[in-house]
Order: C-alpha cells, then sequence, then structure tokens
C-alpha cells in the first residue's frame, strides 16, 4: 500500500463531495503494502481508509467489494465499503478506480502468540465456511500461470541456485497440483499486517485486493507461513498445533487435504518468494514505497523442501 498516486486536498474534497460523510478534516498516506495506494482520511464523521487502485481495473473491483461487504454482513470482522450517495461502492479519482472504506480498530502484530494464532485459525474458518454461500467468482491471479510467467521474466536477474530452486519447485507443484481439493472464497494474503487485534483480541481483517475463487487448504498454508514460522525458515509447532485445531474446531479438514499439507506449504511459499524477487527486479515508483525481502519465503520455501510436514490424521 505504498502511495503511487499523490491526490491534493481539493481532489479530496472532491471525491468526498460524493458521499454523505461529512467535511474533511485531514488525510496523509499509508506506506504500508506494495501494490495499491491508500491513504487515512479525517472527516468530521469519522476516520476512513481511500484505496486508489493501480493495477486492477474497474471491471475487476465489484468482486472485491462486494464480497467485504457479504462478509461484513455475515459476521467476519473486515471493513464494509462505503456506498456514495447514489449506492455505489466504486468511483474514480485521478482517473483510476477508488473506493472509501470503513476503518476498522486495532493493530498488526509483530510478533503473535499462539493464542493469537489460534484466533486466526478460526476467523480463517468462518470466513471459507461463510464465503461457501456468497455466489461470485474470481479465479486466482497469482496461480500456477502467474508463477511460470513470472519465472520466465526473472530467468535474467537470478543467480544459478535461486534458478534451479525455481524451477524444481514449480516443476513439482505442476505434477500435483490437485485440482480435486475443497475449494470457495479465500483471502490469498492474510499476513500478520492484514489483521487486526485490540488487546489481545482479533478484531478485523483488512486488504482482500488478491482473494479469490481457490484451493481453500493453500489459503490456510499462506497463514501458516507468515504466522507460524521462525527466522530461519521453520515452522513453530506452538504456533502452528493451536492455529490447526481451532481451524478444524469449525471446518475439520478431509485426509485429502491432510495428505497435500506439505506440498501447499511449499505451494504458498513459492507464490510469494516469487512475487517479492519480482517487486524487487522490477520495482515500480511510488512517493512512499515499501519493498519486501524475498530472502523471507526462500528461507521458508527451502525449509518445506527438507521437511515434509505431516497433518495428523
Amino acid at each position: 500500500m505504498s502511495v503511487y498516486t499523490v491526490i491534493s486536498q481539493a481532489d479530496l474534497k472532491q471525491f468526498l463531495s460524493h458521499y454523505g460523510q461529512g467535511d474533511l478534516v485531514g488525510f496523509e498516506g499509508i506506506s504500508s503494502g506494495i501494490e495499491n495506494t491508500n491513504y487515512f482520511v479525517d472527516t468530521d464523521n469519522g476516520r476512513f481508509v481511500l484505496t486508489i487502485f493501480e493495477h486492477h481495473t474497474s471491471d475487476e473491483l465489484p468482486f472485491f467489494l462486494d464480497l467485504t461487504a457479504f462478509l461484513s454482513e455475515h459476521d467476519i470482522p473486515c471493513a464494509h465499503p462505503v456506498a456514495d450517495k447514489k449506492g455505489a461502492y466504486l468511483r474514480q479519482l485521478k482517473s483510476k478506480p477508488a473506493a472509501l472504506v470503513q476503518r476498522l480498530a486495532g493493530r498488526s502484530l509483530d510478533k503473535p502468540a499462539p493464542d493469537h494464532c489460534a484466533q486466526v485459525g478460526e476467523v480463517l474458518a468462518r470466513m471459507h465456511v461463510a464465503g461457501q454461500q456468497f455466489d461470485q467468482y474470481r479465479t486466482n491471479v497469482r496461480g500456477p500461470n502467474w508463477w511460470h510467467q513470472t519465472a520466465k521474466a526473472l530467468e535474467d536477474h537470478i543467480d544459478g541456485e535461486d534458478l534451479d530452486i525455481l524451477r524444481e519447485e514449480i516443476s513439482y507443484q505442476d505434477q500435483f497440483r490437485n485440482n480435486n481439493l475443497p475449494k470457495g472464497i479465500i483471502h490469498a494474503d492474510l499476513f500478520r499486517d492484514n489483521v487486526l487485534f485490540e488487546g489481545d483480541g482479533l478484531c478485523g481483517l483488512i486488504d482482500f485486493y488478491y482473494a479469490c475463487t481457490d484451493i481453500l487448504l493453500y489459503d490456510v498454508a499462506v497463514v501458516i507461513n507468515d504466522w507460524c514460522t521462525q527466522a530461519d525458515g521453520s515452522l513453530d509447532a506452538a504456533r502452528t498445533k493451536p492455529l490447526l485445531a481451532a481451524y478444524q474446531r469449525i471446518r475439520p479438514l478431509e485426509q485429502a487435504e491432510k495428505s497435500a499439507y506439505p506440498a501447499m506449504l511449499r505451494a504458498a511459499a513459492l507464490r510469494f518468494w516469487l512475487s517479492r524477487l519480482y517487486d524487487l527486479h522490477f520495482p515500480r515508483e511510488g512517493e512512499i514505497t515499501h519493498t519486501k525481502d524475498p530472502q523471507v519465503f526462500k528461507r521458508i520455501l527451502v525449509n518445506h523442501r527438507q521437511q515434509a510436514f505431516q497433518l495428523e490424521t
């Protein structure tokens, strides 16, 4: 969520005139994240988040906004988009699609404890169950086709060891990919910085702009790789076990999912290693930029390749 699109006070006042949310008091850019431009916006009616979409088209965005509205209305703690005076969630700002959403209370955690991980597992399962009733579909734009395209783009930019690992892992995933595993709505990016806590209680999920319809276990693996790994890339059982236990109290995993767990951990690590490598070697310009270290997910992937973690059956 770096600031790629700079707006003025006049730009924002004009934008807000289409909403019944009071007069502008102040605004500031948000530097965390890397995909869209985001601002905190304060009016005399409260604080909101303005998102200016840098990659998604106006045709793509209703899925995300409708999804977060649906989940919010089904007791999943996420930011409901704010409708304008005509009832629309999406408008244009600086010739780009833009949306105003509720600003959730709370803060993200850098060092989650086992109980925090259990809460994430529970809310992820509740989201997966609720999402079965959502009637829109979106393919995973960071799925296997994207892995191949991105790996090809990186071939001239990474060294021999990384290139060997990348080719071997994509070949492995091509052979393994099992489309018969349970699918549904997934967040696909539920990292620590996308979950908010107030005190020790989980109070919000944010940044649904990679959400799609895909394998539910993949979403679990994405979460575990960020919430439950240690600095060397290994899994911390003290955090992994309560997360999985809490998830399965809501949505028990099928035997096929338990068997696929080791490979899905690798698939989730591969996806984020690739995206961070791409952002490193093909950076975009922005007023505030934040590029994340690809070595974090290389270590996680290498660890998963060396040790296949099994789920109890």
